[in-house]
């Protein structure tokens, strides 16, 4: 099971973030756990903590954490899309070898 790239422990994944971290466009998840936690905190703390997990997954490439790099922002973002739809999820999901 692939962990978390906020909180580090393995979990299932609840929501995808995006954004540019150290010179690359990173797509990264969170658990249920964390999402939890960053709805509950001031906007300010849960964004650090989502800058945070967005410098790991930058640096990733274990493999362990559920994170994808792309060249540009905008491929970050159609994959982020194609992760929440319904019909193509599953599909994105296994070409990004998160199944």
């Amino acid at each position: 099971m692939r962990c978390c790239a906020c909180c580090r422990m393995p979990g299932r994944l609840a929501r995808i973030h995006y954004g540019r971290f150290d010179d690359l466009a990173v797509l990264f998840g969170v658990c249920v756990r964390c999402d939890q936690t960053n709805a509950r905190l001031p906007a300010g703390t849960a964004q650090k903590r989502l800058n945070a997990a967005g410098a790991l997954a930058a640096r990733d490439t274990s493999g362990r954490y559920y994170t994808a790099r792309f060249a540009d922002s905008d491929a970050a973002s159609l994959a982020a899309h194609l992760l929440a739809a319904g019909k193509t999820g599953p599909e994105t999901a296994a070409a990004l070898g998160w199944r």
